[in-house]
């Protein structure tokens, strides 16, 4: 989830508790609450940003080079993150690492899935997301 997303959420949830929103409101209801927002709103929407409640976190797909031709994709929630778990699990520092897009497909077999649909597949994170091996011409 986006850090946008994950404001949005906290905001909804933070103006549905105040009363200031309800669940039958039309979405221009929300433009004006958040164009009235006060000090105290904002405040309270950075609070629960800070203890993030609903546990929401955002997590990318890093590709990380093992070796020639062959790369590590690492679910984690930084790059930091991402070369840790890559370290411990390999043995070794990465040659290179790039944050993908979470939609960029991922070829298994003949079939091609986009790392969104092969996170819902991991209950922990950093966790390794698969393996490429890259043809190389001799």
């Amino acid at each position: 989830m986006r850090d946008e997303s994950k404001v949005l959420v906290y905001a909804i949830r933070h103006f549905l508790s105040a009363g200031k929103l309800k669940y039958d409101d039309p979405a221009d209801k929300f433009d004006e609450v958040i164009a009235n927002a006060t000090d105290r709103d904002n405040q309270a929407i950075g609070e629960l940003m800070e203890q993030n409640p609903l546990g929401i976190d955002e997590i990318h797909v890093y590709a990380m080079k093992i070796e020639k031709g062959r790369f590590a994709f690492v679910f984690a929630r930084d790059e930091e993150e991402a070369t840790y778990f890559f370290c411990r699990t390999f043995q070794r520092w990465p040659m290179n690492c790039h944050q993908y897009p979470m939609d960029s497909p991922m070829s298994l077999g003949y079939r091609f899935r986009s790392f969104r649909e092969l996170k819902k597949e991991h209950d922990e994170f950093p966790s390794l997301a698969g393996i490429y091996e890259k043809e190389v011409s001799a």
